[in-house]
């Protein structure tokens, strides 16, 4: 065991390489990129610089606020009629539960304008948010350990942040992604910080949005985390009750429908970056570079079969992993995170903006103490965060396109970098 000295001398060291890293990876990824295809000759392939502007300006798209606000609408205009069957707009895929800020926004008076730009301020706070807690897990974590945060590392994260394509991508579009990318960072912390039962509530509203994250339920159970179980529980039940008492008994249970229909319909456009993404675009089943919103993929039996088949896999192996003394821990808790995205075949860009707070976690709580550097964690984290289009002048060249779902390969990584770590690690689990 290093002694407090040595560990803040390391840490001293390390948080100019976490700088070092995260400048490069921006550097190459933004810059190499478009000199390596200019010198290819084959044009821009495109960069993350608006996002980034539409960040800076408070300017998003409503990709998520508009069908949640025309719900709204069509059902004060039509309160007998069901909410799901609504033609006004494609499928409302989020739960009723999700709707009740903006809910409470109708009744404050705030009209259409005035709901986007609030909906924009707080996704904006929320991106920032993400950096905040990133750092405060880390200086948690260092200090657990002896040491503090330099400028240097809240830098890097602070850059790794802004610099991070799913979390700002899914800002310009306007998406409910951007808070609960917010919220599952703050999920870890609270996690590694001991406040479980508040962890399992905050669970429950992440699973409100996205149902995909009941996964962390199960993982709950399983990992017998009895409080947190409960605290989800209890939450669950309240939005439940808080939702029947807006929208009644039957628009809720119609949501089950919807959840049924979504497992039997996708897109393959290069942005869902699943399973089923990656198999339809390697079979040029549908869309890869063009997107229609409202067209989706033509289903293929064998490959709903292999989608299904690969995330019970990716379930189980989080689930039944010995992790030894990560079981129940942080590290745990993030991959079964990563696997709840991943598994789903609908795993949108912007859905992996958890990677931030999983990877501010990685960093701070064992990788920047190594002596050896981490390049599984790098490439990994190098995949997750970057905007990498150059892999879309594969999308033509049969097998080679597979390459153009590197996000979800990188998730992967991460996950196993996970689990390899609880084989290595005899410190104290966090």
């Amino acid at each position: 065991m290093r002694s407090i000295q040595s560990q803040r001398l390391g840490a001293g060291t390390h948080d100019r390489r976490l700088l070092g890293f995260v400048l490069v990876s921006l550097l190459l990824a933004n810059v190499g990129q478009w000199a390596l295809c200019r010198a290819l000759h084959l044009g821009n392939p495109g960069n993350m610089l608006p996002d980034l502007k539409a960040f800076f300006h408070l300017r998003q798209w409503t990709d998520s606020w508009l069908p949640m606000m025309k719900s709204l609408d069509y059902f004060r205009a039509h309160p007998n009629l069901p909410i799901y069957d609504a033609k006004l707009y494609d499928t409302l895929i989020y739960s009723l539960a999700s709707e009740l800020p903006l809910v409470a926004m109708r009744k404050l008076g705030l009209s259409d304008a005035a709901m986007l730009r609030t909906l924009a301020i707080l996704s904006f706070a929320a991106v920032w948010g993400v950096a905040a807690v990133s750092i405060a897990m880390g200086r948690w974590l260092l200090r657990r350990r002896g040491a503090e945060m330099t400028l240097p590392a809240a830098l890097a994260v602070v850059l790794a942040t802004l610099g991070c394509y799913p979390l700002l991508k899914g800002y310009s579009l306007g998406n409910a992604q951007t808070f609960l990318s917010f919220g599952f960072t703050l999920l870890l912390l609270l996690w590694t910080t001991g406040r479980e039962g508040w962890a399992g509530a905050l669970a429950a509203l992440l699973s409100a949005v996205k149902p995909q994250f009941v996964l962390l339920l199960v993982w709950m159970l399983v990992r017998r985390r009895w409080g947190a179980a409960a605290a989800f529980a209890a939450c669950a039940a309240l939005l439940l009750v808080a939702s029947v008492a807006v929208f009644g008994w039957q628009n809720n249970l119609d949501y089950l429908g919807v959840l049924a229909g979504l497992s039997h319909k996708a897109q393959s456009h290069y942005a869902n970056q699943s399973m089923f993404g990656t198999i339809n675009r390697m079979i040029f089943n549908g869309e890869n570079l063009l997107y229609h919103p409202y067209v989706y993929t033509p289903y293929v039996p064998w490959v709903y079969r292999v989608t299904v088949a690969s995330s019970l896999l990716l379930v189980g192996l989080a689930l039944l992993y010995p992790w030894k003394a990560l079981r129940g821990t942080t590290a745990d808790l993030a991959a079964m995170g990563i696997v709840s995205v991943a598994a789903s075949p609908m795993a949108w860009e912007h859905h992996y903006g958890i990677v931030v707070g999983i990877a501010a976690w990685a960093w701070f709580a064992h990788a920047c103490w190594w002596e050896r550097r981490p390049w599984v964690l790098a490439v990994a984290v190098f995949l997750c965060l970057n905007f990498l289009p150059a892999f879309n002048y594969l999308a033509d060249l049969r097998g080679w396109n597979v390459l153009q779902s590197y996000l979800y390969f990188g998730a992967l990584a991460l996950m196993g970098w996970l689990m390899h770590l609880s084989r290595e690690t005899d410190e104290t689990a966090v």
